[in-house]
């Protein structure tokens, strides 16, 4: 699995999550709302420790 596969799997899981989210927003709580967001949030840090994980990695292989 590439690099591209794993962020466009992460994005995937947050559209799905926001579209969750959004499709019944009557059933949600504070807790619930928290909850979602904070996921959201997870998701994309993850996604910015990846790119920024493989940033380093070429800049350290292109000191060198």
């Amino acid at each position: 699995m590439t690099i591209d596969q794993i962020l466009r799997l992460l994005e995937e899981a947050q559209a799905s999550l926001a579209k969750n989210a959004l499709q019944q927003p009557q059933d949600r709580d504070a807790f619930e709302y928290g909850r979602t967001v904070g996921m959201y949030a997870g998701l994309e840090h993850a996604k910015d420790v990846i790119v920024n994980m493989v940033a380093d990695r070429e800049r350290k292989e292109y000191d060198f």
